[in-house]
């Protein structure tokens, strides 16, 4: 890791622990240079980072806002989030399985409509799927990718291409249970069958109920206060 990404870490990581509240302006670059020991030019590259990743709001002349980034942040600043972890939080997984729940039947239903041939040779794979959470996540996450390039809808594989590091991650820890591997399978050998029969309303409702049914197995094993909301492991940073 070089100096600007160092840098650029441990800002976020100030950010995520509160020391830098959201509406409050940060130090200028001359104080960050010299707080940092790194160059202006290097300390205005990382406040333009940060401003693309949805962290901070730039104005010139002015010192640099925090974003709140639940809400005034963009994909990038999800995936820096999980980035920064070695292990993602268990609320966090929760929250990306919501969001399956309302893409995946989409994109599943378009490529059924539009390339059901190839949706059915993508999920014959299964069959030499290794019962391990890191064989299930790569495959998993190939899956979800070519399923988005087959409904032709570039949005859906933007969507995924941003999440892909912070992806194989949250479905790693997905997969370590048996049960789960288990009932994905089946989700599977149900898709290329509505698939071989060229039922995209099948497919689009099997995909739904799965992605439904991984929220409900996820929530079922987080307590009271990770329902809440995501409790950072600043250790991990």
């Amino acid at each position: 890791m070089n100096r600007i990404e160092s840098v650029e870490k441990e800002l976020i990581k100030a950010i995520l622990q509160g020391e830098y509240l959201a509406g409050s302006q940060i130090e200028t670059e001359r104080e960050l240079a010299a707080i940092y020991e790194i160059g202006r030019p290097a300390i205005r590259e990382i406040l333009q980072r940060l401003s693309h990743g949805g962290w901070l709001t730039l104005s010139k002349g002015k010192r640099a806002v925090v974003n709140d980034y639940w809400y005034g942040g963009n994909i990038t600043t999800i995936v820096d989030i999980i980035e920064y972890f070695e292990q993602v939080p268990d609320a966090f997984v929760l929250y990306f399985l919501e969001l399956r729940v309302a893409l995946t039947p989409q994109y599943v239903k378009k490529a059924v409509t539009l390339n059901h041939p190839k949706v059915v040779g993508l999920l014959s794979q299964t069959d030499e799927l290794s019962d391990t959470p890191e064989a299930f996540a790569s495959y998993d996450w190939k899956l979800q990718k070519e399923l988005a390039g087959l409904s032709e809808n570039p949005l859906f594989a933007l969507v995924l291409n941003s999440f892909e590091k912070a992806y194989l991650k949250m479905a790693i820890k997905y997969f370590e249970s048996s049960f789960r591997r288990s009932a994905s399978l089946s989700y599977y050998k149900k898709l290329m069958d509505a698939a071989s029969q060229g039922s995209e309303q099948q497919a689009e409702e099997i995909a739904r109920m799965m992605m439904e049914k991984s929220y409900m197995l996820w929530e079922k094993q987080l307590s009271s206060d990770e329902k809440i909301g995501v409790r950072f492991k600043f250790d991990d940073l």
